[in-house]
């Protein structure tokens, strides 16, 4: 029962911390940002399993989940790491107001969304998804959420949609409207607007970085799984 406990713990935090944030970062377009979609996407995944975990505590009877909400829950964690991995790598280092401005603005709320649920959710994954019996094409899946929202916002901008009044979308490494567009490379342009590489060549790079990350997560999963028989 202290298992279900700690975990039930771990997830409500991190529900309560996307919702934190969710509210603070609210702003103009604000559902068309991926971090906000992945945001919710894992609290609903966290929120079924910690309905299930109150369900198992109440009856002193751990209720186990069907595979498929395994899986589900995989892709809601592939997406929040890519929230946390993309923010960290490209937005806050572009930042106009410097790396910790960008986690720490309007009340944090920006660490919240990109850094603690994030966080929670991977360690959530990979410490107590006990019941997830994973596939290595799992890892593939996971891509096909944050390939979704590209073909969304790129429906958005051929429509009008602007972001930041200039911006082809919410991402500067996304902005095909940048001069670098969707096969240039000119790391003069590098900056909010623009990483300086054509959006093409970075759903690539991410694509397959995310595919890795996929499979990393499968097999330390499995790893920890297989220690428990033990």
């Amino acid at each position: 029962m202290n298992k279900i406990l700690t975990r039930s713990c771990i997830r409500f935090i991190a529900i309560l911390a996307s919702i934190y944030g969710i509210i603070k970062t609210y702003g103009p377009l604000h559902f068309t940002f991926f971090t906000t979609l992945s945001n919710i996407f894992v609290s609903i995944m966290l929120f079924i399993f910690l309905i299930n975990d109150i369900r198992s505590l109440i009856n002193k009877k751990e209720y186990k989940m069907s595979n498929t909400l395994y899986i589900v829950k995989f892709l809601a964690t592939i997406s929040i790491t890519i929230t946390f991995f993309v923010f960290l790598t490209l937005l806050a280092p572009t930042w106009s107001n410097g790396f910790i401005d960008a986690y720490l603005y309007n009340g944090a709320g920006s660490l919240c969304v990109h850094f603690i649920t994030p966080i929670l959710s991977i360690i959530d994954f990979l410490l107590f998804d006990d019941g997830y019996k994973s596939n290595k094409k799992h890892a593939i899946y996971g891509i096909i959420p944050p390939l979704s929202y590209v073909l969304f916002i790129v429906i958005l901008g051929q429509f009008g949609v602007r972001w930041f009044d200039v911006m082809y979308a919410p991402y500067n490494f996304l902005n095909y409207g940048a001069p670098t567009g969707w096969f240039g490379f000119d790391l003069s342009h590098v900056g909010w607007q623009s990483i300086g590489i054509g959006v093409f060549y970075n759903i690539v790079i991410l694509s397959l970085i995310f595919i890795l990350i996929g499979r990393i997560f499968i097999f330390i999963r499995n790893k920890i799984s297989s220690k428990k028989v033990d």
